[in-house]
């Protein structure tokens, strides 16, 4: 009497076997926060070296982007000292002109006075270069060999900006993988004062400060060509798992289904490779059109390399709490351009699995960790399988029958066929 009322169950179910999604689990990936202090406008003999004995009390590396014509005798002692302290020499210009109207010969003059002058003070050539007045062309990228940094603009070379507000910026614009931009120019006090209030809070939230090169090094990125680098975040979606391809070609534009993400909870990722003319990364725009006051609002993605940009469902319910609006309250979510035309393709909806690290001696099958495999575990996984946002796996890994790392369909027909042997 059992077994015929488990076979109906099975055959049932299994009807349903090819639209359920396949799920690939990754390990955990840990790691410190990282932050990169910048500035510029050095070298000198009074402020450069106030910064540095801030850093020195605060164990922070930093890298420093000097202009060449700041560069001289007395000036080229700080930069030695803070080389030898272990932070980085990087590249400002010669003279601080905007670069966007030059000649390519004007801007390699630019950069290669400044390396002259670095590499016979720290026997180095610079490794970033940061443009004056942050303005940019396609030239200069094709021009100039080297990564270009932004930042996090704290607004430090505003006199109304005071120490104070400073130094709130530089703690509320922290998170992994954050590049400041500052400036240790001559007379520049109150930095040194946003710097002393600032290092301890964030040394105190477990932030790390660490240069430029470092900061790509340990995030595991390459700095990329035609990028205007102001953060350098981990991929932080290697133990997400695949819920559904979102793209079938190369698009412009990637409507998302509002309903399945909000099933999703605070799980789900999006994931897409771009190619941009513009050098931007595509955005996640909240729209709202058919209702007043109409609403157009880009998320940045978390995380973008040139190639692929990713934002999670903390991103997007971030902005929705800043918005005052929900999934209920708005027309569309939609990954597009920011500025330029984009390519989209290879986009995916992901989701964060669920469940711990089995013991040694789990019980094969047992997904929901009641000690036992049965009929129950085969509903759980089924559950869990098409997205049932209340089931958990207890041990994922006792479900992985197949013994590929994924769970799926084919985990789930072993798990069935076993319980009816059981049952013979």
């Amino acid at each position: 009497m059992r077994k015929r009322m488990i076979i109906p169950i099975i055959s049932a179910a299994a009807i349903m076997l090819t639209s359920l999604p396949t799920v690939t689990v990754f390990a955990e990936d840990t790691k410190p926060k990282l932050i990169a202090l910048a500035f510029d406008d050095g070298p000198n003999t009074t402020t450069t070296n106030e910064v540095l004995d801030v850093l020195e009390a605060n164990n922070a590396k930093a890298s420093f982007f000097v202009i060449g014509d700041n560069i001289n005798d007395e000036s080229a002692k700080s930069i030695k000292r803070a080389y030898d302290m272990g932070m980085e020499i990087d590249n400002h210009s010669k003279t601080h002109t905007s670069m966007t109207g030059m000649t390519a010969e004007e801007m390699l003059a630019e950069i290669n006075y400044v390396d002259e002058k670095v590499e016979a003070i720290t026997g180095e050539k610079t490794k970033f270069f940061r443009p004056p007045y942050i303005s940019v062309n396609q030239a200069m990228y094709d021009t100039i060999d080297l990564p270009f940094i932004y930042g996090a603009d704290t607004q430090d070379y505003m006199e109304e900006v005071d120490a104070e507000e400073r130094a709130n910026r530089i703690i509320r614009f922290a998170k992994d993988g954050t590049i400041y931009l500052m400036h240790d120019l001559a007379g520049n006090s109150q930095t040194v004062e946003a710097l002393k209030n600032a290092l301890p809070v964030l040394a105190e939230q477990g932030y790390e400060f660490v240069t430029i090169s470092e900061l790509f090094e340990r995030q595991g990125e390459t700095p990329r060509k035609n990028i205007l680098y102001s953060s350098v975040a981990k991929y932080p979606t290697k133990n997400y798992a695949l819920y559904k391809d979102l793209s079938e070609g190369t698009e412009s534009k990637i409507m998302l289904d509002m309903l399945t993400l909000k099933a999703l909870g605070d799980t789900f990722a999006v994931e897409v490779d771009y190619v941009s003319s513009s050098g931007n990364p595509p955005v996640l725009a909240i729209q709202r059109w058919t209702t007043t006051p109409s609403l157009w609002h880009a998320i940045q993605p978390c995380y973008s390399n040139g190639e692929k940009a990713v934002f999670t469902a903390a991103d997007v319910l971030a902005a929705f709490e800043k918005l005052d609006v929900d999934y209920d309250s708005i027309d569309g979510l939609s990954v597009s351009a920011y500025g330029g035309t984009i390519e989209l393709s290879n986009a995916k909806l992901l989701v964060k699995p669920d469940g711990e690290t089995p013991a040694k001696d789990e019980v094969r099958g047992d997904v929901n960790g009641d000690g036992e495999f049965n009929i129950a575990d085969a509903v759980t996984l089924q559950k869990w399988l098409i997205s049932d946002t209340k089931t958990k796996l207890t041990n994922w890994q006792a479900g992985d029958l197949c013994k590929d790392s994924n769970l799926d369909v084919f985990d789930l027909c072993v798990m069935k066929r076993e319980l009816l042997v059981g049952e013979n």
